[in-house]
């Protein structure tokens, strides 16, 4: 999808989220509104520009990669960490770039100087050097999402669209890049479930982390357990890898190298579900403390409300 409309639509929604400010009663809806507008230009304005001045350049996928790897978030107070196991898929794209400035890989390097350093071109740095056009040879990483990744295949020829700002920076997007990538998408299509065969590869504990009320780091009600597994769903014969995040006590009894049971859509085979895991954790690490101080607001109110009337009364 291009970007481009994406924002002009981002743009309109600011526009009259600026305007319904000036209404006292939907300040706050519209404040929500222009945040979420702002964010979404700022992630995709570069893009839409690139679409709309910058140059269209044939190139080729030399490889596609997929990692699997632990973000840490620093929990205010005391210093501990919260990890999160996020998926991030990507392809490494070739071009050549007409009267770029700048370095590039535009001869080939000397076999004996790879040889020196202990480097052998691979199939990737073969690819690379067949992408078509002319002018100095550039490598980029562009973003995809899981539908998007498992469709892009090694050798492929793509269209970009490249922005060089000033003539100083590049960077490129393939022309059917999906839109803010780094979101999950919401499923849709069949939700009938696969029962597959799992491996364990490893798990993660969080113990600790910060809640939507309480921004100070904490001992949660329930440690989650981020578990990572490695199974083959239909259409995958090499194996993918997710993670499910459960109840660390449901899970105390397994280990990297234990064999478990997972199930998956067919339309998400990195998001699975560990069978026999309970997941409970949303709620009484999060929703309670909400449950809870809305509780103790009401009571606040009402005690107010209370004594008012009681002093009106006298």
């Amino acid at each position: 999808m291009a970007a481009l409309p994406f924002v002009l639509a981002a743009l309109a929604a600011a526009l009259g989220a600026l305007l319904l400010l000036l209404w006292r009663p939907g300040r706050i809806p519209a404040l929500l509104i222009l945040i979420l507008a702002l964010l979404a230009m700022i992630a995709e304005g570069p893009r839409a520009a690139a679409e709309l001045a910058g140059q269209r350049l044939p190139g080729i996928v030399a490889a596609t990669r997929e990692t699997l790897r632990l973000e840490s978030i620093r929990a205010s107070g005391q210093r501990s960490s919260h990890y999160h196991p996020k998926h991030r898929f990507g392809a490494i794209v070739c071009y050549h770039a007409p009267g770029a400035p700048g370095l590039g890989a535009a001869t080939l390097p000397d076999p004996a100087v790879l040889a020196a350093i202990g480097e052998t071109p691979g199939e990737a740095d073969r690819l690379c050097r067949t992408a078509p056009g002319q002018g100095i040879l550039r490598q980029a990483e562009v973003k995809l999402d899981e539908a998007t990744h498992d469709a892009t295949t090694a050798g492929q020829a793509v269209m970009l669209h490249v922005l060089r700002p000033f003539g100083l920076l590049e960077w490129a997007w393939t022309t059917d890049a999906p839109l803010l990538p780094f979101l999950p998408r919401p499923r849709w299509g069949s939700g009938a479930e696969i029962a597959v065969a799992a491996e364990v590869v490893s798990i993660t504990i969080d113990p600790r982390g910060r809640t939507l009320l309480n921004r100070r780091a904490h001992d949660y009600a329930v440690p989650i357990a981020h578990v990572r597994l490695r199974y083959a769903p239909p259409g995958h014969p090499g194996g993918v890898e997710g993670v499910d995040a459960v109840d660390a006590p449901s899970v105390a009894h397994l280990a990297p190298g234990s064999r478990v049971q997972a199930r998956i859509t067919a339309d998400a085979p990195r998001a699975p579900r560990l069978a026999g895991a309970a997941r409970t954790y949303w709620w009484r690490n999060h929703v309670m403390d909400i449950a809870i101080a809305l509780a103790l607001l009401a009571g606040l109110i009402a005690l107010v409300i209370i004594l008012r009337r009681r002093r009106r009364a006298r």
